[in-house]
C-alpha cells in the first residue's frame, strides 16, 4: 500500500532551522500519558518541519516492533490534521510493510531521499517527497515523509540540519512508543501465539503456573475496554460496584496473616485506604458521572486532576502521591472492567510488562502473583533482590512474542531454567514440575554452624530486605543479619519513614534473631535506589550524592533512621554499618551524629542499645585503600564486594552491554580484596564478605585462605555455601590463596578457574546465581 499525498497550500520561507524548531517543543516530549498527548506533539513536529521545509503535506510513521511494520501516527493533508484514529474508515491505523512500499524504503535506508514523480492528477506537474528515518542511535524509531508541488521545492532543504532533527525526533519518541498502537490494533493483528518456549535470563528462580496478565499500557487501555451505557444511573452503579470492591481488597490486603511483613503491607496500602474514604475525592467523580460522564472516563479524569495536583507540588513528600493517587485509579478501572472476578487480585496469574517498581512489585506479591515475566534487556539490582526476598520467580526477557500472548493464556514460567512456556501441554507442565520436585527434596546437611573439614570456624550470616527474608534465614540456619539492608523499605514506600515506623520494622526483624548477632545499615540510597521525587536526578548517580553522603545530607532523616536503629536494638548483638564511606572523616560525623541521638534517647528515658558497634563497608577504591585508618574509628569492617568491583573496573553491573566485563575473579580485584583482609586483619578488626562473591562456590576457599571468617549471602544460599566449606581444610584454602594470588592475566585466571572447578568440583544447584 503506498502513501498518497494530496496537494495543498504550503509555506515558502527563507531560513531552515529544522533542529532548533524542534528543540523550541522538546520540553513537552516528557508529558506522555495518553496517545491523545503523544498525538498533539506530533502534531505540532510535523507541522514544525513542514513549515521549515516548505512542504504541502507531511506525515510521521512510527515502527511497530511486535508486527514488524510502519505505522500511520499523524500527518497533515489539505491543510487537515489527521491521527491514528482517523487514519482509515474504520479508525484503525494504516500499516505499511518494510518490504513494499515507499514508506518502508524511508525507515529502512539510512540517508534522506528527495523523489520526484508525476502528479497523479496532472501529468504535466511534478511532486517532489523527501524522506528521512527516524532515528535515536543505532535504533530505528519510524520515518517522516513530506511532499510537496514541484521538483525545485526541498533543492534549498539543509539536509544535515534535516537528519539531525530526525535524530532529535528519535530520541523525543524513544521512552513514548509504547503507546503507539496496541490500543488501536485491529482484531487480526492480534495473534494468538502458538505452543512454544520463551527464553530469558533469571533473576528470580521459582516455578509458577498461571494464565497471562499482561500490562503493557496505562489506565486509558484498561478504561477501553468498560462498556459505556450511556445511563447516569447504571454508570454511577458501576462506579459504586468498584468501589466496593476497591474497599473490600485492602481491607482484605491489610488483615491478610499469610503475608508476615504486616507493616510494610499497611504502609504501602494506606494511602489507598484513606483516598477511597475521602468523600471529596470520591463526590467529584460521582459528580462528573452525574455531568452525563461515563463511570470510567469520571474516573479518568478525575485522577488525572489530582495526579497532576500532586506532581506539581513544590514539597516532595507530597508530590509523591501522583503514584498512589494513579495505582488507586488503576485498580477502580480494573475492577469495572472486570467485576465478574470478584474484584482485582493476581492469584494465579503470571504478570507481564515492561518495567516495574519496586512498590509494584511488592504489591503483586502480597496479593498472590503467581510471577512476573519483564520485557527487556536488563532489571536494576534491587528489583531482582526483591524478588527473591518475595519468592516471586521474576524473568528477564527481550523476545517481541512477548507482545502477542493475550490476557488468559495458559502459561508455565520455569524461572530457575530461564523459560517461558506458552500454552505448555501436559506432559510438559509434569516434566517441569517434576524437575523443581526432586530439586527441593535433594537431601541437605543442615550444619548449625559454618566450618572447614579441619573445624576451622567460618560463619555464616544472611543478607536480608525485609521480615520475610529475616524469618527464611533463621530457618536456613544463618548464624546472624551480617546485611540488613534499610533502604528497602523507604524505596518501597517510596517516602522517609517516620522514626516510629522504623523502629517497628527494625525492631520485628531483630525479634526473632534470639540473640545471634544482627547488623543494620543504614540507607544506601541513591546509584540505582533513588527515591522517586525525593531524591535529585544526578546526570551520574552512581557518584553522586548516594551512601553515608545522602544520609549525612538528610542528617533529620539520618537521626530518625539512627535513634529507630538503637531502639529496635534494645537488648541484642547489634552492629550499625555505614554504606559508601570514602574516608574517615565521614565515619568521624557519623559518630557524632550517633552519639547525638544516644544522648536524646537518654533524655527521653526510652530503651535503647547504648553500646552498638559502628562500622563501614569497604566499596570505594578510596575506602580500599585507606583500611588502617577506617579500621582505627571502626568496630568492624565490610566489603561491598558488588560495588567495589563496579567502582574498580568501571563496569556497571546493571548494564547488559558491559555484563561480560564485569568479573569477581579478575586478578586485580582478588589482588585487591588480598590487600583489604589483611590490612583489616592486621589491624585486629573484623572483616566480612558480604557480595555476590561471598556465595561463589569458585571463591569462597579464595576468600578463607586470604583470612575471611565470615561471609554473609542471601537466605537460600546459607547451607549452600556450609556445604562447599566442608570440602576444603585450611592448608587447601591457604594452598588455593597462593596459587591464585600468581596469577596476573585475565585469560590465564579463566584457565585457573577451571582447573579449580575440576580439582574441588560442587553440586550445580550450589552455585551461585
Amino acid at each position: 500500500m503506498e502513501f498518497e499525498p494530496v496537494l495543498c497550500d504550503y509555506y515558502i520561507i527563507e531560513v531552515q532551522n529544522f533542529t532548533k524548531s524542534l528543540k523550541s517543543i522538546s520540553n513537552k516530549a516528557s508529558l506522555f500519558e495518553s496517545d491523545g498527548e503523544m498525538d498533539g506533539f506530533l502534531k505540532e513536529a510535523v507541522s514544525l518541519l513542514m513549515a521549515e521545509a516548505g512542504a504541502a503535506t507531511g506525515s510521521i510513521f512510527i515502527f511497530d516492533e511486535a508486527s514488524s511494520e510502519l505505522v500511520f501516527r499523524v500527518g497533515y493533508d489539505k491543510g487537515e490534521f489527521w491521527d491514528t484514529k482517523r487514519c482509515s474508515s474504520k479508525k484503525i491505523p494504516r500499516r505499511f510493510s518494510l518490504d513494499d512500499s515507499e514508506v518502508g524504503r524511508a525507515f529502512k535506508e539510512d540517508i534522506l531521499h528527495i523523489l520526484h514523480f508525476p502528479d497523479p492528477d496532472d501529468q504535466n506537474l511534478t511532486i517532489s517527497r523527501i524522506m528521512v528515518p527516524v532515528v535515536r542511535g543505532p535504533d530505528k524509531i519510524g520515518a517522516l515523509i513530506m511532499s510537496g508541488p514541484g521538483s525545485e521545492v526541498f533543492d534549498g532543504v539543509n539536509k544535515a540540519d534535516l537528519r539531525r532533527a530526525a535524530s532529535l525526533l528519535g530520541d523525543m519518541l524513544s521512552e513514548a512508543t509504547a503507546f503507539m498502537v496496541h490500543s488501536h490494533m485491529e482484531p487480526s493483528f492480534v495473534r494468538v501465539p502458538d505452543s512454544r518456549v520463551i527464553l530469558g535470563l533469571k533473576a528470580s528462580e521459582g516455578l509458577a503456573e498461571g494464565v497471562a496478565l499482561p500490562i503493557w499500557s496505562d489506565m486509558d487501555s484498561v478504561a477501553e475496554m468498560i462498556q459505556e451505557s450511556g445511563d447516569p444511573e447504571q454508570e454511577l452503579q458501576v462506579f459504586e460496584t468498584a468501589l466496593l470492591h476497591s474497599q473490600d481488597q485492602l481491607k482484605r490486603i491489610q488483615k491478610s496473616t499469610s503475608f508476615g511483613d504486616t507493616e510494610l503491607v499497611s504502609m504501602i496500602f494506606t494511602a489507598q485506604m484513606y483516598m477511597l474514604k475521602d468523600k471529596s475525592f470520591l463526590g467529584k467523580m460521582r459528580h462528573e458521572i452525574s455531568e452525563g460522564f461515563s463511570a470510567s472516563k469520571a474516573v479518568l479524569k478525575v485522577i488525572a486532576s489530582y495526579a497532576d495536583r500532586f506532581s506539581s507540588m513544590k514539597e516532595a513528600r507530597l508530590a509523591e502521591k501522583a503514584q498512589d493517587v494513579r495505582d488507586l485509579g488503576y485498580r477502580i478501572l480494573s475492577n469495572m472492567a472486570q467485576p465478574e472476578r470478584e474484584g482485582f487480585n493476581y492469584n494465579d496469574q503470571v504478570v507481564l510488562s515492561r518495567h516495574i517498581f519496586p512498590s509494584d512489585l511488592f504489591r503483586l506479591a502480597v496479593e498472590g502473583v503467581a510471577g512476573v515475566v519483564l520485557r527487556g534487556a536488563g532489571v536494576t539490582a534491587h528489583i531482582a533482590i526483591l524478588a527473591r526476598s518475595l519468592s516471586v520467580p521474576l524473568l528477564i526477557s527481550d523476545d517481541i512474542s512477548l507482545l502477542e500472548i493475550p490476557e488468559g493464556l495458559p502459561l508455565l514460567l520455569d524461572a530457575t531454567n530461564g523459560k517461558l512456556y506458552v500454552r505448555p501441554d501436559e506432559k510438559t507442565r509434569k516434566n517441569v514440575s517434576e524437575k523443581h520436585r526432586l530439586k527441593k527434596q535433594i537431601p541437605g546437611s543442615y550444619i548449625l554452624k559454618g566450618h572447614l573439614s579441619d573445624g576451622l570456624s567460618v560463619s555464616v550470616h544472611a543478607n536480608i530486605n525485609i521480615l520475610k527474608d529475616a524469618e527464611d534465614a533463621l530457618r536456613e540456619g544463618a548464624e546472624g543479619i551480617g546485611l540488613y539492608r534499610s533502604e528497602f523499605p523507604f524505596i518501597l514506600k517510596n517516602d522517609f519513614l517516620s522514626e516510629e515506623q522504623q523502629f517497628r520494622l527494625y525492631r520485628s526483624i531483630v525479634g526473632i534473631q534470639n540473640g545471634k548477632p544482627i547488623i543494620l545499615r543504614t540507607a544506601d540510597i541513591g546509584g540505582d535506589k533513588l527515591l522517586q521525587g525525593r531524591s535529585e536526578s544526578e546526570s551520574n548517580p552512581f557518584l553522586g550524592v548516594r551512601g553515608i553522603r545522602f544520609s549525612l545530607a538528610n542528617l533529620e532523616m539520618f537521626r530518625d533512621q539512627i535513634r529507630a536503629m538503637l531502639r529496635a536494638g534494645y537488648g541484642a548483638d547489634l552492629g550499625i554499618m555505614l554504606p559508601m564511606v570514602s574516608g574517615v572523616e565521614e565515619i568521624l560525623q557519623a559518630r557524632q551524629e550517633v552519639e547525638l541521638c544516644i544522648r536524646q534517647l537518654e533524655a527521653r528515658g526510652e530503651p535503647f542499645n547504648a553500646h552498638p558497634k559502628i562500622g563501614a563497608m569497604i566499596e570505594l577504591p578510596s575506602a580500599a585503600m585507606s583500611v588502617r585508618e577506617l579500621a582505627g574509628v571502626t568496630d568492624f569492617l565490610s566489603i561491598g564486594s558488588n560495588d567495589l568491583i563496579m567502582y574498580l573496573l568501571a563496569v556497571d553491573r546493571t548494564n547488559e552491554n558491559l555484563s561480560h566485563l564485569y568479573r569477581s575473579h579478575h586478578p586485580t580485584v582478588l589482588r585487591l580484596l588480598s590487600s583489604i583482609i589483611k590490612e583489616a586483619v592486621d589491624e585486629g578488626r573484623d572483616i566480612s564478605v558480604c557480595g555476590d562473591i561471598a556465595s561463589d562456590p569458585q571463591l569462597i576457599p579464595v576468600l578463607v585462605g586470604m583470612g575471611i571468617r565470615k561471609l554473609s549471602v542471601s537466605p537460600s544460599q546459607v547451607e549452600n555455601v556450609k556445604k562447599r566449606l566442608l570440602q576444603f581444610t585450611h592448608e587447601e584454602t591457604l594452598q588455593i590463596c597462593r596459587e591464585i594470588l600468581e596469577v596476573r592475566r585475565l585469560e590465564d585466571m579463566d584457565e585457573f578457574m577451571k582447573s579449580l572447578k575440576l580439582r574441588y568440583p560442587y553440586a550445580e544447584e550450589g552455585a551461585s546465581s
